[in-house]
């Protein structure tokens, strides 16, 4: 976790330019910079949970194919050493933080064709947010909400993860 006097606090981002804003904060949702841009027009912001709320709300705000696109721009949730070695640092660390590393090839392989089956009948990955939940956790999310018939109910879903997932990682980059 970043130290109290690394993260940024939420008055400095309320100063930042568009482009700072976006630099400072857009990696939060990541291959999304849109999302910050977007969110920097509700400045100011009183708190961390504001900065989030405006961030969500920007997400939100983007019509279905818009929040499909951003979904698409996750990779499926990667199981092998290799592939969570090769992941942005927030992954890499939610992963390891759930056990996704240290799993059996049977394991890896099976969570392998959860998430291609989920991708092939949804449209986008599997996200679900890993910090605080465990391997045996995430195989359950995975195998019930493969088992849903709705896209909308997975797009809602996503969208929800993705929430929890950019809230604790905004929480360790402001204040």
């Amino acid at each position: 976790m970043t130290s109290e006097d690394q993260r940024i606090p939420v008055t400095q981002l309320n100063e930042m330019s568009r482009d700072e804003f976006v630099d400072a904060v857009g990696q939060v949702y990541e291959y999304a910079p849109w999302v910050a841009s977007n969110a920097w027009e509700g400045r100011p912001f009183g708190d961390v949970g504001a900065l989030h709320d405006a961030m969500m709300q920007a997400l939100k705000d983007a019509d279905r194919g818009k929040q499909v696109e951003f979904l698409r721009g996750h990779t499926d949730m990667q199981v092998t050493p290799g592939a969570i070695e090769a992941m942005t640092p927030d992954s890499r660390q939610e992963h390891i933080s759930a056990g996704l590393d240290k799993l059996t090839e049977d394991q890896q392989r099976r969570m392998e064709q959860l998430v291609g089956g989920y991708r092939t009948r949804f449209g986008f990955p599997f996200i679900a947010a890993l910090r605080g939940r465990s391997a045996a956790e995430i195989f359950a999310m995975a195998e019930q909400h493969l088992g849903n018939d709705s896209t909308d109910m997975e797009l809602y879903f996503s969208l929800s993860e993705v929430a929890k997932i950019t809230r604790m990682r905004l929480d360790r980059l402001v204040r």
